[in-house]
């Protein structure tokens, strides 16, 4: 179910897509913390699927700050490219590497593997999300049959949860840095300290 139409998109103010930006980070927040309980009762493949699923809702952030530049700037958005990317699972994992090689790696001017990670996630999103649905639903392939549990290893599951928690925190940067809501909220916690 999309929550958000493109129609219904189309009419928010700025002030409301800040907002979705917000209800979309408590969101993936809340799928990390699920993933990481899951984690912990060795339910690695959907402890795996949470976390990717946080990781993919992350990436809706970026999309809807560059529709709110857009606005800024007196420009129509291209709704339809938006919509494609806002629900394509390809894109929102593209578009979270992203976020996080701008907000959640060090600068690596000297060797670029900050620029190589981004080169080689990008090269695995296709693969990225097979692995999603080989951690939500049974298949076969190869000759044998392919069953989330048996596919998704521990390792895997804690590598996926871990990751969504570094861009929680990436994004936890970059909202504090660019979203007004934040600022009225700090401004008004000051107030109240005085």
């Amino acid at each position: 179910m999309k929550l958000y139409t493109l129609g219904a998109m189309r009419n928010l103010s700025e002030h409301e897509f800040n907002q979705l930006r917000l209800a979309i980070f408590d969101n993936a927040e809340a799928l990390q913390k699920e993933a990481k309980l899951l984690l912990t009762h060795a339910m690695h493949s959907r402890a795996y699927l949470l976390a990717h699923f946080c990781f993919e809702e992350l990436g809706k952030i970026p999309i809807l700050v560059g529709v709110i530049a857009q606005i800024k700037r007196g420009e129509v958005p291209d709704w339809k490219k938006v919509g494609k990317r806002f629900y394509s699972h390809e894109e929102k994992i593209a578009s979270q590497n992203g976020h996080y090689y701008m907000f959640g790696l060090e600068i690596d001017l000297i060797r670029d593997s900050d620029l190589d990670w981004l080169q080689s996630a990008n090269k695995m999103v296709e693969e990225s999300f097979r692995k999603k649905n080989l951690a939500t639903y049974v298949d076969s392939g190869s000759g044998r049959l392919l069953v989330p549990h048996l596919e998704i290893t521990e390792s895997d599951a804690a590598k996926m949860v871990e990751f969504a928690f570094e861009c929680l925190r990436a994004h936890w940067h970059s909202e504090k840095l660019t979203n007004p809501i934040l600022y009225e909220i700090e401004d008004q916690q000051h107030a109240a300290r005085k």
